[in-house]
């Protein structure tokens, strides 16, 4: 198993707490069991699919994003998210002055 944080909002976790508490289990527990719930409902609207034809058609999609992206250098895809991040930071920054 591997960890990993989710952002919930409050009356979410509120409730999923209370949910826990009243089947007898673990609030990660029974986060874990729904959402085991939802991926084999997800699995089965998606024909089925095993783990490993799920993991085939990532790679699908990797190579061709890959295929897409292989005209850009990586310092060039690097200066484009510098340029993007530094613009965000000045529209947040605009945003958030008094008026």
């Amino acid at each position: 198993m591997k960890r990993t944080n989710i952002y919930l909002q409050e009356d979410q976790l509120r409730f999923l707490k209370h949910v826990a508490v009243e089947e007898g289990l673990s609030f990660t527990e029974l986060v874990r069991r729904a959402l085991g719930e939802f991926l084999d409902r997800y699995q089965s609207k998606a024909g089925g699919a095993s783990p490993e034809e799920w993991n085939r058609r990532l790679e699908q999609l990797l190579a061709r994003v890959r295929q897409r992206t292989s005209a850009y250098s990586p310092e060039e895809i690097e200066a484009d998210i510098t340029v993007a991040s530094q613009r965000s930071r000045r529209r947040r920054a605009h945003a958030t002055r008094p008026g």
